[in-house]
């Protein structure tokens, strides 16, 4: 199958994703993998290139404040070809950015500049956490000038300060899982397959059969703790109440009188960093 790494995600795993692009993203997988052009560009390596090093990309420093880059949909150890395929921010890189800022003794404020609808699940606690650790030893911003939603979000809500635009996106404080039932058209097709399994659970979620009761019961729970952790995670660090994590998204300018946003501004990033390097 071409494009395995996306189809997985999309079609096997629990998101935090914010869902119309989620939509976008599957419209075009689909489309690739039966042959359709589309319009995402396929981008080729120049040879003569040197390295691409991607922590670069997305760290800088100004005087005694670091700037770390969430840019994009949120996933954990992504190839260069699939980045290239369909863009996104690679958490292990971020990881290794906030590692930088956060063991820099000349780096006293930390902005983590977040434009991101979420994404997978894997990896985002681990980077919340670390940006808690580094939270405890200097003041931590998050600032969203576009959108900050479900994955995105979880990793602002580890900000001291969320500063946002009124008329960023903000929330989605939910978790869904998808699963591709193509079991009718294997059926359609005159296919069967004859699965020799092992283990109970081996075979949940495969396209080719429908769920039985007991899979979507044992999915649920997961998905159910999988949001556990992420309200606990916001209400960890500010007041929201239940009824704001189910999932909706809305603008800054509402999501700060619900506790999600600590500031609205309409300054750049670098005006407000600008700003912190002035006070």
């Amino acid at each position: 199958m071409r494009f395995p790494h996306l189809f997985h995600k999309l079609f096997c795993q629990p998101l935090m994703l914010h869902a119309p692009v989620r939509q976008s993203f599957e419209s075009q997988l689909l489309a690739r993998i039966n042959g359709e052009t589309t319009a995402v560009p396929v981008v080729l390596a120049d040879a003569a290139a040197p390295p691409r090093n991607r922590v670069t990309q997305i760290y800088e420093t100004a005087g005694s404040v670091a700037v770390v880059h969430i840019d994009g949909v949120i996933d954990k150890r992504v190839s260069d070809f699939d980045m290239d395929c369909y863009g996104g921010c690679d958490l292990a890189d971020v990881d290794e950015a906030l590692a930088l800022a956060g063991a820099d003794p000349r780096i006293d404020t930390l902005v983590v500049d977040i434009h991101s609808p979420g994404g997978s699940v894997i990896g985002v606690h681990e980077t919340y956490t670390r940006i808690g650790e580094i939270a405890t030893r200097k003041e931590v911003h998050a600032f969203v000038n576009v959108m900050a939603c479900s994955a995105g979000y979880y990793i602002a809500s580890a900000a001291d300060h969320i500063a946002a635009a009124p008329s960023a996106i903000v929330g989605s404080i939910g978790v869904y899982l998808a699963l591709l039932d193509a079991s009718r058209w294997y059926e359609k097709e005159g296919l069967k397959v004859e699965a020799i399994t092992a283990g109970k659970w081996k075979t949940t979620g495969a396209d080719w059969k429908p769920l039985s009761d007991e899979e979507r019961a044992m999915l649920q729970t997961r998905v159910d703790a999988l949001f556990t952790q992420f309200r606990a995670a916001v209400t960890a660090n500010r007041e929201v109440a239940e009824s704001t994590m189910e999932g909706q998204w809305l603008d800054a300018a509402a999501g700060a009188d619900l506790g999600l946003v600590d500031e609205l501004t309409g300054a750049t990033l670098d005006e407000y960093v600008k700003s912190l390097l002035t006070r």
